[in-house]
């Protein structure tokens, strides 16, 4: 068996995008909070139209509203019969479109006892890990160092003041006596080696 299901949603208003079910067979609009649908707009009278089904549609009504009622931009002054996507205003500020669906209560009835016989899986415990905890080693201090004295160095022993002096003493007199050599007449040379070099004179 199929159901048919209507409602209307407001594409402009107070409430742009609210969707308002027509469930009763008899529904009032206007700005008066007594009717069932009440928009508080200016533009919209305290008892503007009603909505009423018979059988398996829905009519509109206007109810000598200030403003007017249209149905798909015509001013209506009797009942009409609506049909899906019909778009009616109120006044100047008021829009909505009629939406009508149709749907299986039987399955819907279904659908609803099978997810109830459906039971989710219990879910497992969860699993507790013992921690590991790690053992903490102390910290091993560096070797002290060891630094190396070194051992100053044995100064040599020179040598001796005396030695030295009778060195250069030596060796001045040695120059004293080459030079002296060195400037000798050869007549000189000639008498201490008995007229034995070269150039001497012959006896």
């Amino acid at each position: 068996m199929t159901a048919q299901y209507f409602q209307l949603s407001t594409r402009s208003g107070p409430n742009p995008g609210k969707v308002f079910p027509l469930e009763q067979a008899e529904i009032l609009f206007g700005r008066d909070l007594a009717n069932d649908i009440a928009i508080g707009d200016p533009e919209v009278s305290r008892r503007h139209a009603r909505f009423f089904r018979q059988e398996e549609d829905f009519f509109i009504e206007d109810l000598g509203s200030t403003n007017g009622t249209f149905l798909n931009g015509e001013r209506i002054s009797s009942p009409k019969q609506l049909r899906a996507g019909d778009v009616i205003t109120f006044g100047e500020n008021i829009v909505m479109v009629f939406e009508k669906s149709s749907y299986d209560p039987d399955a819907t009835i279904a659908a609803e006892q099978s997810l109830q016989a459906y039971e989710l899986p219990q879910e497992a415990p969860p699993v507790e890990y013992e921690q590991t905890v790690e053992p903490k080693y102390e910290e091993e201090l560096p070797e002290p160092r060891v630094e190396k004295v070194r051992k100053p160095k044995a100064k040599r022993e020179g040598f001796p003041t005396w030695l030295i002096i009778l060195i250069i003493a030596v060796v001045v007199l040695a120059c004293v006596i080459a030079v002296t050599l060195y400037f000798m007449p050869a007549s000189w040379w000639c008498a201490i080696t008995f007229d034995m070099l070269d150039g001497c004179p012959v006896p």
